[in-house]
């Protein structure tokens, strides 16, 4: 089942958040480049055919990637397939794309696939939609990859996965999480952002980067 998209304007851009995969309820999100219709899909978890409707007015320039596990990835292979694109993760999570179908199976019931065609990055990687950079900030901790894509500005966006979400950080009781690295992510993410920044995590309710830097303060020293 996915809820269906709500919407997100900063600037240039229109942000579509769709709710996937129960019981884990990831966010899909399609942003969108107004002036040049340009597309980038994030954690496609699941149920293609929405988010190939989300898709249906621009043109998808990448699949892209916050972490490897299974509830984040689920519907990446068949928009790669749909799109002919592969879709793009920080190397260091590319074992965990490879056994997110074992997981998927053995936590979710869920047969998936692992994309035929993904390229990897690094710390340095940039994408562009319609002229403008989204950055990618790398945060491992939850898993070993795990990244954030950031649109730039005062008001900007950072999409920020499993890393941080409201009120919340991702798990280090998993395979390749690391809980001191997690913590040292958080607080270097949200030195980097300026106050007025969206942050779309990848479960639950957007907030602002300065809202996580007042949750951050009190809850940093017992987090994760």
């Amino acid at each position: 089942m996915t809820t269906p998209p709500t919407a997100h304007l900063v600037g240039d851009f229109q942000i579509d958040t769709l709710i996937t995969g129960a019981p884990w309820r990831e966010n899909c999100y399609v942003v969108r480049h107004q002036p040049s219709g340009d597309l980038a899909v994030i954690d496609p978890g699941d149920n293609a055919e929405a988010i190939l409707q989300a898709c249906a007015q621009g043109q998808v320039r990448y699949i892209l990637l916050t972490h490897a596990h299974h509830d984040h990835v689920g519907a990446a292979a068949p928009l790669c397939r749909h799109f002919n694109l592969p879709c793009h993760l920080h190397r260091a999570d590319v074992r965990l794309l490879h056994h997110a179908p074992m997981y998927a199976l053995r936590f979710a019931g869920k047969k998936i696939d692992v994309p035929a065609a993904f390229e990897t990055f690094d710390q340095a990687a940039e994408f562009s939609l319609g002229g403008q950079a989204l950055a990618v900030i790398h945060t491992p901790g939850h898993t070993p990859g795990c990244v954030c894509y950031t649109l730039p500005g005062p008001a900007g966006v950072a999409f920020t996965g499993d890393t941080l979400m409201r009120e919340a950080v991702g798990r280090t009781d998993l395979p390749g999480a690391d809980a001191a690295a997690l913590k040292a992510s958080v607080t270097r993410l949200l030195e980097q952002l300026p106050p007025a920044t969206l942050l779309l995590g990848g479960h639950g309710r957007p907030w602002t980067a300065a809202e996580a830097q007042v949750w951050w303060q009190n809850a940093g020293e017992t987090s994760p």
